[in-house]
């Protein structure tokens, strides 16, 4: 197994009671060449402090715009193959990196991506995210179930697809799922296995709202045949449609759960 450079980026922002284990889980990798990327924003509780105590790092610490702004200032400066990022409030499996570096290189994807499982503030178990297989028409007419902390992708995507979106402040994950797919092959590789956490001040939960609103935009800019209106997306029809795919997506999960729990031939 060839080891390429991967550089994960971590924005951050007045983290600080979750940013020594998403560090740690970076650290205790079992793979070497990581190249770990923390872009704070100005912090004004204990983040500062933390990040000077830990080895093996790239920071810098500024007022920024936000959260897409600090990835892009981080992958402006990455010089990976591969590239990732790791929000200052989540962790990585011990295997993660070598098990995404791996599937890259045994396989023509561009982008892979694995399971999510949910934790809380403490770092409980809550449940299992569904995710399955990339299809764009499921993740068009459905919300963001790419479990973001399990992306890895080649540094050629990036070039071809571009940076983040700033105008996405809440689902620009999601607008750059979409756009990559036109660009590259995404390959589900459930054995990459990242922790989202779930607590009060994470966006999508303090700001649900936001997050709708981008998603109705995003779908707008990427329906077929010049764009979707966001008003109709609201319309009977629309809805029927977004239902389909939900229920498909979620048979898929249920099958693909089946076969993992009851595997058959030798």
């Amino acid at each position: 197994m060839l080891t390429p450079k991967v550089s994960i980026v971590t924005p951050s922002y007045n983290h600080g009671r979750f940013l020594v284990a998403t560090l740690d889980s970076v650290r205790q990798q079992d793979y070497a060449n990581i190249e770990h990327i923390v872009i704070d924003g100005g912090s004004t509780d204990d983040t500062l402090e933390i990040l000077q105590r830990a080895p093996g790092i790239q920071w810098c610490s500024e007022p920024d715009r936000g959260q897409v702004d600090a990835l892009n200032k981080g992958f402006a400066k990455a010089r990976g193959e591969i590239l990732a990022w790791l929000c200052s409030d989540d962790t990585l499996s011990p295997n993660a990196v070598r098990t995404a570096v791996l599937a890259l290189q045994q396989s023509d994807a561009d982008l892979v991506y694995g399971q999510g499982e949910i934790i809380d503030e403490r770092g409980r178990f809550l449940g299992l995210a569904r995710v399955t297989p990339f299809e764009f028409r499921s993740l068009l007419c459905c919300n963001n179930w790419i479990p973001q902390p399990t992306v890895f992708f080649r540094r050629q995507l990036w070039e071809r697809g571009g940076p983040l979106r700033l105008e996405f402040d809440n689902a620009f994950d999601y607008e750059l799922w979409l756009r990559y797919s036109h660009h590259g092959r995404f390959a589900f590789v459930p054995e990459i296995r990242a922790q989202l956490r779930a607590h009060p001040a994470a966006k999508t939960v303090a700001r649900p709202g936001v997050t709708l609103g981008d998603y109705d935009r995003i779908r707008a800019a990427y329906w077929p045949r010049g764009g979707l209106p966001s008003f109709l997306q609201h319309k009977p029809w629309f809805l029927a449609v977004h239902y389909f795919y939900r229920l498909k997506r979620r048979w898929r999960w249920y099958r693909q759960r089946r076969q993992s729990n009851h595997p058959t031939g030798p």
